[in-house]
């Protein structure tokens, strides 16, 4: 899966401006596994999940044509109610 990312004006990946703790790496990770997924504003939506290393983030992003791609608007560290809509709608963490 390809991945893009929303970019400042001077070529930095959006999130990583308000969010420095979060590598590119650890959003591409949350694809890999099981998502909850719900729409968020302007046709985005806000997918909650884990990395490999069991940390939650949430993440904004819309599907490109046919799912072949990622358009990832920005992500940050998920907080407990977002934690707990994930444990719901997926059930748990492998």
């Amino acid at each position: 899966m390809k991945f893009e990312f929303a970019r400042e004006k001077d070529g930095k990946v959006h999130f990583r401006k308000r969010h420095p703790d979060i590598a590119v790496r650890e959003v591409k990770e949350l694809f890999r596994f099981r998502m909850a997924i719900q729409p968020a504003y302007g046709g985005a939506l806000k997918g909650i999940g884990h990395t490999r290393s069991r940390r939650f983030l949430v993440v904004i992003f819309k599907w490109g044509r046919n799912k072949d791609y990622v358009f990832i608007i920005t992500a940050y560290s998920a907080k407990r109610a977002h934690v707990e809509v994930y444990l719901k709608t997926v059930g748990g963490v492998p």
